[in-house]
């Protein structure tokens, strides 16, 4: 008998790029998106090489209503990772609530980015927050939002491999994650694939984009320089996508169909058996961090520039332990920074040198996370 996580169909599927404008892999996504969908209108195909399978996730996954998302236009545009602020920090109720209460205060509705002193990616923010029926600042929470999943799709300069991202505790985001892990590595290929638990907070309280819908996923793909389109980083983004999608499709047919013998589910039990291996990050401790950091030191005179630059020993290094006396920054003056021991003993590093993360208000420093497993059909941490 299908599982109670997936008693109700999945209906609608967002999947935003660009929420960092000049991560171009996610904006060529939404954007190969929206031509598939000009194609499958038009009962038309895509013309490629014979040797080369491109899906039409309009053909694909039929039971689901997919829709892409432009995050963060004048950024794209800029090819900047934001005009102001970093926008993937800007969807807590708190800040949506005072973005709201300013332009009421400034007598406009509209909230002109052109005319309001609020930063450009706080007002396109609450306009994003607003196009998904307004589930943190609305009276009726997150149950209204309007689109069931929303998956968003970004790069990063460390060498993260495909990490798949969700809120520990969301049980259908659980098993999407598990499902993809397996299919990346077992049937892409890919064998650099991680999943990292995000700790678990209330929704009104989470900061970054897909925290609007009802269900929030985050794909990170890298190594890959900012504003730079890598054939194989998007196919890499493709494949986790298109995972996750096949996912959602094949729970929705099983309950159409009320298929009552082996289900998706059942047969990811046999496969994680006594959990599913992940990273859980370790807690913000800024208000501008999605998770706990190292922080580096700044210089006075420039927050985005280190005063310390990251140890040559740990580059490239994602996902492996640092230890308490271990190498960690070098100064100015070439002194060597250890690793203080600060998160515990041993830690595993994420996000290593992350470009996006020399700016202050994406929270600066290195990533910290511990391997873990979670439970399958809860999503929550449990003993590794």
């Amino acid at each position: 008998v299908a599982s109670p996580l997936f008693s109700t169909p999945v209906k609608t599927v967002t999947i935003s790029g660009g929420t960092h404008g000049n991560e171009y892999t996610g904006i060529w996504c939404i954007k190969a998106i929206e031509k598939q969908r000009e194609l499958f209108n038009a009962n038309a195909e895509a013309t490629h090489a014979p040797d080369t399978k491109v899906i039409n996730v309009f053909k694909e996954y039929p039971s689901l209503s997919i829709d892409t998302l432009l995050a963060n236009p004048k950024a794209y545009m800029a090819n900047r990772r934001f005009i102001d602020t970093d926008m993937n920090r800007e969807f807590s109720i708190k800040k949506l609530q005072h973005t709201t209460e300013t332009c009421s205060e400034e007598n406009d509705a509209s909230c002109d980015s052109s005319q309001a002193s609020l930063p450009y990616e706080s007002i396109r923010a609450k306009e994003i927050e607003s196009m998904f029926g307004a589930p943190k600042t609305g009276s009726t929470g997150g149950d209204d939002a309007n689109s069931d999943i929303v998956i968003d799709l970004h790069t990063t300069t460390a060498n993260m491999g495909i990490t798949l991202i969700f809120t520990e505790g969301d049980a259908l985001m659980s098993a999407a994650a598990a499902y993809a892990l397996h299919k990346c590595k077992t049937e892409y290929g890919y064998e650099n694939v991680h999943i990292l638990l995000l700790p678990k907070t209330e929704k009104n309280d989470r900061t970054h984009l897909p925290s609007v819908g009802k269900h929030d996923f985050t794909i990170e793909v890298g190594p890959t320089p900012q504003g730079v389109i890598r054939h194989d980083i998007v196919e890499q983004t493709e494949a986790a996508l298109h995972s996750l999608l096949e996912f959602l499709h094949l729970s929705n047919v099983e309950l159409e169909n009320k298929t009552t013998g082996a289900t998706v589910l059942d047969r990811l039990r046999s496969v994680f058996p006594n959990g599913v291996p992940c990273y859980q990050s370790a807690p913000a401790v800024g208000a501008k961090e999605l998770h706990g950091k190292i922080q580096w030191p700044t210089l006075d005179d420039n927050p985005n520039f280190p005063a310390a630059m990251v140890h040559k020993s740990l580059q490239d290094r994602d996902y492996q332990p640092l230890r308490t006396g271990d190498p960690l920054f070098v100064a100015l003056d070439g002194a060597v920074i250890p690793y203080d021991g600060s998160y515990g003993d041993e830690v595993l590093l994420m996000f290593v040198n992350e470009g996006g993360y020399y700016y202050s208000s994406s929270g600066t420093g290195i990533g910290v996370a511990v391997s873990s497993r979670y439970d399958l059909e809860t999503g929550n941490n449990v003993e590794a």
